[in-house]
């Protein structure tokens, strides 16, 4: 964007002018400061007397003679550099033109306020008047082009001395020819002393006269005087003189910014102190009021305050002018908006000025109008507005340019306006991207290059002239760093990576499917890349017009007149350095891909090889030399590498390079360099011409050739993945020429083969043998490890070797080919890929099974048997002896140790295992069962005993070794270790199970209260083994036994799965039993031998009916029942009172999964006393399967006491199945 006037392209902010906090030292006079538009300005810009120029620039001054303008901003004795208003250091250098400034201001009082610093509380103040010029210090930074949106309503602030002059608004323009004129702007074209007198449009000086010396708020800092000695009595009238010095100063000052709109704001510093003086109040209205002061942010105290604190101040206090500023370009806009609406609407209307013919028209005086307005816009925010207005200067540009009559080419002003439409373009897209626009910007960027593109053809500019390919780059260059500004900020565009070649392509229908390239926004590496492209081009013409040039001078009227090439500009275009500046924008480009998320790598290949070859172009060969180094280490795209080699060979040679020479000799020479084979035959010459002529710089040196298309097709395997000790391993390399390469010229000395983990083996060349086209080296016959190392097209040489048998696992390195001649000495190593066929003397074979590009040498595994027996269940608290049979039938003695693990259960159970006395809940480790003579075996007994029934799982781990190894089990041994492993499952089941009914009865003691219950159980075997029974007695639990049937049977028996044993006990209570009445004791064996078990099982809970209901309702369902089938439920009641009868009633809930056959209460006739009955109620099983649970069924026995009417009892259900009181509710298993 150097091309341009910084003032043109900047964002503008409003100007805020900060005074009385500059050095008094240094503000001693008013002088002129010149603004230097250059480093050469700059060096010699200089202090000089304050006034208005008289020089009217010819009509020959450059267009750059408009840039700038002398102009007086603060008072010093030196010359002062305003950051923000310089330009480029590009930019041409400018007259001194100079606007003319008011008057100095000088206060109707000369007494001087300044208080110096004779005291600590004066060091206060100059401390808080410099810790305020550090902070206001970074709010005078130069223009950006983009700013950030939360910079945007920022102020640019410069700090002036108190006494600073504004440039004039306007200046008489009377003469003899217009004696009635009006005065008029300094840099309107109607004044003569204007540098765009008579017909230019606009000037950056405008833009700096705005941005930098006119500023919108004022800002004038003040010491409040403070009487030394409050109890003097002149103090007060001390204070009253010095406050009306100050009004008279404030006043002078809002006077003469009130007569320009600008707002004054006045801070006055004063001690802490005096903010606690109780005519404080008084003094600042007394202040406000006699000097006119606005009664909105005009009036502002500051106390001396830490450093820290004043970047808040100073935030606020640009918070509280910003209205005030915006008005006062809303103001300017007005007046601008105003002007325009006045303007004829012919174009061609009545000129005013002195030089009529060539006097600014309507339509110039519209695009000064719309360039001001959206200048204004841009700087109090409104971005669309300031578009329109740019977007109404463009197009009004364009028409002028349209009129060869208005605008005539190749003029001053032309230029002007040239440069003037390429920074409103530049305008518009950057306001669209602020307006997150994103592809829409491109809209008016193409439309620019197109109309102005047009244009250009039609003044001689067309794509055969430099001049035309130097434009386009320049718009592309600005474009790139506008979209990268945006992208820096937060604005996304979006990136396509690469499509795989191996991806199919979706079908696409003509004329609907596709999307125009130039409306898609690609990334700012795409535009840079787009301006060295058109900068290429500029050269390309440029050579053109260089080549007329020189045919010329050749010519002998040439020669004596001495040429001059009739392009505009060609002398200047000589001093460009066109290599530079495409190898610049390419270095962009490649920087900025390189940065993408993700990176694209190839695409940063390509931009790396047009840089290289630029340089290649520029004869720049070292340079190149770089880039082709780093492009040999990315990712080997084929297309880039295939264009590389040859400028690669190009740069090489003319550096004398002769490394980098010989190894792309040798690259071009492989089939995948993407040169014809023609050529690549006669490669071999100039390698070997290479190679015989002359010596490398740095002895031998290696290259990595590629896995495809190399100089040979290698591949090396080996025959099986896999090799018992102590046998060895086949391999195979075969080493093949392509038919399309010939080397058959070239000598190698050797052949290496490497493997991991064993030696190289070296194959050396045999000179002067006959060779034959398929040449087998075998080197398990031969001790002869030489081979004639020289290949023809369609060669190939097939080695064949074994290696011995060593522990461990060897896989084929690489194979590296030395090429030897003379001096030179090149390692070229191979990547040999995994092959497919075996190759013999007579062809090659494919064997059954896959070759292998490793083998793994593993020690014979030892024939070792572990065999584990015992019953396929075990009983709960019987010791199952397991027993554990390891017998050696390999030839060789072995060491052996078992591990057992028993795996623990989800919560502790109790069980455990036993071994030789010793019980562990787990493990048992490394239990030593010996030396293994060969077919000697070992038995080894472990017990398991669980408490509790559940499934047993036990681990048995048998790790052997070769008992002839002197450090056995150590860890350098663990390869030759050999593990054998079972696992066995074994159920725990209970030995008995027991189904029991319970039988309720009243007692016949005479208690209503006591009842009778008989327990019947009947004791089976889960399982077919046998169980050996010694005895089953009866223990006494929370109740008495009143009887029992036990005592009458003879012990032991033997019991099986078909046994079943019955045995009844008779019980008397009154309440319910919390614990089991008593336990059935059952003594046995699983093994006649087996020492003797007793197992307790617990007789089930009684629950008696409860003492307010003489009713024993009992319900018996199914317990299967079938999907949408009907069944029956059975309720049998019994009236257990001797003299009452009973009224119940039934009232049955509704279910989620069964629904009722019939009436869901039932009401049931009088139950007379000891009488039974029975209710039978259908259901249907609907919507689910599975355990079921049914609808509750409850049972009221109704009370007809005297006063008690309406109210019962609800009587107690028993589960008919298991004698257990109904709490939780009843489930059935529902079937499909």
């Amino acid at each position: 964007m150097n091309s341009y006037p910084s003032e043109f392209l900047c964002h503008p902010q409003p100007l805020m002018f900060v005074a009385g906090l500059l050095d008094p030292s240094t503000s001693l006079s008013t002088t002129t400061i010149t603004i230097p538009t250059n480093t050469r300005d700059r060096a010699a810009s200089t202090s000089s007397a304050a006034g208005p120029s008289s020089r009217r620039p010819s009509e020959n001054d450059s267009f750059s003679s408009m840039m700038t303008s002398t102009t007086t901003l603060e008072p010093n004795t030196t010359s002062i550099e305003l950051s923000p208003g310089s330009t480029p250091a590009d930019t041409p250098a400018t007259s001194s033109t100079s606007l003319p400034f008011s008057p100095p201001v000088q206060p109707e009082d000369a007494k001087e306020t300044t208080v110096l610093d004779s005291s600590p509380q004066d060091k206060d103040f100059k401390r808080l008047l410099e810790d305020l010029r550090g902070a206001l210090s970074g709010m005078q930074q130069k223009g950006k082009v983009w700013l950030p949106v939360k910079e945007r309503k920022d102020f640019r602030i410069i700090l002036v001395d108190k006494n600073v002059r504004l440039p004039i608004r306007k200046v008489s323009t009377t003469s003899t020819n217009d004696p009635q004129s009006s005065p008029r702007s300094p840099l309107s074209p109607l004044t003569p002393s204007s540098p765009l007198y008579p017909d230019g449009l606009i000037a950056p000086v405008w833009v700096r006269k705005h941005a930098e010396l006119v500023p919108s708020v004022f800002v004038l800092f003040l010491r409040l005087y403070e009487a030394p000695d409050p109890s003097d009595p002149n103090a007060r009238t001390t204070e009253q003189e010095m406050d009306n010095v100050l009004v008279g100063e404030i006043g002078d000052r809002r006077r003469r910014l009130g007569e320009r709109g600008i707002k004054l704001t006045v801070v006055l510093m004063a001690s802490t102190e005096a903010l606690d003086s109780p005519n404080l109040d008084a003094r600042l209205s007394y202040l406000r009021r006699a000097s006119a002061l606005s009664s909105k942010a005009s009036l502002f105290v500051l106390t001396p305050v830490p450093a820290d604190q004043l970047p808040d101040f100073v935030q606020s206090l640009q918070d509280a002018l910003y209205d005030s500023a915006m008005e006062y370009y809303s103001n300017h806009m007005k007046r601008v908006r105003r002007k325009k609406a006045r303007l004829p609407a012919n174009q061609y209307g009545a000129l005013l000025g002195a030089d009529r013919g060539r006097a600014l028209g309507s339509q110039g005086w519209g695009v000064r109008y719309d360039w001001k307005a959206g200048w204004f816009a841009e700087v109090k925010g409104e971005t669309e507005v300031a578009r329109r207005h740019y977007e109404d200067c463009w197009n009004e540009l364009a028409r002028m340019f349209a009129s060869t009559q208005t605008l005539p080419p190749r003029t001053k002003r032309w230029a002007e306006a040239k440069v003037l439409a390429d920074c409103v373009a530049v305008k518009i897209c950057k306001l669209i991207l602020y307006e997150g626009g994103g592809p829409k910007v491109l809209g008016p960027f193409f439309v620019h290059l197109k109309r102005f593109g047009d244009l250009s053809r039609g003044w001689g500019i067309g794509e055969d002239t430099f001049e035309f390919w130097s434009w386009i780059a320049r718009q592309y260059r600005i474009f790139a760093e506008l979209l990268e500004f945006a992208v820096q900020n937060g604005q996304q565009v979006s990136t396509f990576p690469p499509i795989s070649p191996d991806m199919a392509m979706p079908e696409l229908v003509p004329g609907k499917s596709g999307v125009n390239p130039l409306q898609i926004l690609q990334p700012p590496a795409f535009y840079f890349y787009m301006a060295a492209s058109c900068t290429l081009q500029r050269h390309e013409r440029f050579l053109v017009a260089k080549a007329a040039e020189e045919d010329a001078m050749q010519s002998e009227a040439g020669a004596a007149s001495g040429y001059v090439s009739a392009a505009p500009g060609y002398s200047n275009e000589k001093k460009v350095d066109h290599a530079g500046l495409t190898v610049e924008l390419l270095t962009k480009a490649y920087t900025l891909v390189l940065a993408q998320t993700p990176p694209q790598i190839r695409i940063a290949a390509y931009l790396a090889f047009r840089i290289a070859e630029t340089h290649v172009r520029a004869g720049q060969y070292d340079s190149a030399m770089k880039y082709f180094d780093e492009l040999s280490l990315q990712d080997q795209w084929e297309p880039i590498v295939k264009q590389t080699r040859a400028l690669w060979y190009e740069s090489a040679q003319r550096t004398g390079n002769v490394e980098a020479a010989a190894r792309l000799l040798i690259e071009m020479i492989c089939p995948g360099s993407g040169l014809p084979s023609s050529e690549r035959s006669t490669l071999q010459d100039d390698l070997l011409s290479v190679l015989r002529t002359t010596a490398p710089a740095n002895g031998p040196f290696s290259m990595t050739m590629p896995s495809e298309s190399a100089l040979l097709d290698v591949s090396a395997a080996f025959w099986t993945d896999e090799v018992q000790l102590p046998g060895s391993a086949s391999y195979q390399f075969c080493l093949s020429c392509p038919e399309s390469v010939d080397i058959s010229s070239l000598s190698f000395d050797r052949l290496v083969l490497s493997f991991s983990d064993r030696p190289d083996v070296t194959i050396k060349s045999v000179p002067g043998v006959e060779r034959p086209m398929t040449q087998v080296v075998d080197l398990a016959s031969s001790e002869d490890t030489r081979a004639a190392l020289r290949w023809s097209p369609g060669s190939r040489v097939i080695i064949n070797g074994e290696l011995d048998g060593l522990a461990g696992s060897v896989s084929i390195s690489n194979v590296l080919l030395v090429l030897k001649e003379g001096p030179w000495e090149i390692d070229l190593q191979f990547r040999p890929p995994f092959p497919t066929q075996w190759h013999t003397a007579k062809g090659s074979i494919a064997p059954a099974h896959d070759l292998s590009s490793f083998v793994s040498f593993v020690t014979r595994p030892y024939d070792i048997s572990m065999e584990v027996n015992h019953h396929p269940s075990a009983f709960v608290d019987e010791s199952l002896p397991v027993l554990v049979r390891v017998t050696n039938k390999d030839d060789r003695r072995v060491e052996a140790k078992l591990s057992v693990f028993l795996q623990p259960a989800e919560e502790e159970d109790g069980s455990f295992i036993t071994y030789l006395g010793e019980t562990s809940k787990s493990l048992f480790e490394d239990l030593q069962l010996g030396t293994l003579q060969p077919g000697a075996s070992i038995e080894k007994s472990i017990t398991l005993q669980s408490p509790h029934p559940s499934t047993k799982i036990i681990d048995f781990s048998l790790h052997t070794i070769d008992s002839s190894n002197p450090s056995i089990w150590t860890s350098d041994n663990e390869d030759s270790i050999q593990e054998t492993t079972y696992t066995a499952v074994i159920p725990v089941l209970p030995p008995f199970e027991m189904m029991t009914r319970i039988d309720t009865t009243p007692s016949l003691n005479g208690d209503p209260q006591a009842w009778t219950i008989v327990i019947s159980a009947i004791l089976t075997c889960p399982i077919p083994r046998r169980v050996y029974v010694h005895g089953i007695s009866l223990a006494k639990g929370e109740l008495e036994i009143v009887s029992s049937s036990l005592g009458k049977d003879t012990f032991p028996q033997a019991w099986d799965q078909v046994t079943s044993y019955a045995v009844y006990a008779k019980f008397q209570t009154t309440l319910p039993s919390l614990k089991p009445p008593a336990y059935l004791v059952c003594s046995w064996k699983s093994d006649e031998k087996a020492a003797l078990i007793e197992t307790r099982l617990p007789l089930p809970l009684l629950n008696p009916p409860s003492p307010g209901s003489g009713i024993s309702a009992r319900i018996a369902p199914p317990t299967v029942v079938h999907l949408n089938q009907p069944f029956s439920i059975s309720v049998n009641l019994t009236n257990m009172h001797r003299t009452l009868a009973s009224s119940l009633n039934i009232e049955i809930s509704t279910g989620e999964n069964f629904v009722w056959r019939g009436n869901r209460i039932i009401r049931l006739p009088d139950l007379l006393p000891e009488e039974k009955t029975t209710v039978d109620m259908e259901l249907v099983a609907v919507g689910a399967t599975g355990w079921c649970t049914l609808p509750k069924i409850t049972i009221w026995e109704e009370d007809s006491s005297p006063g008690e009417a309406g109210t019962g009892l609800e009587v107690r259900l028993v589960d008919g199945r298991n004698g257990s009181e109904i709490r939780e509710g009843l489930q059935v298993f529902v079937r499909p």
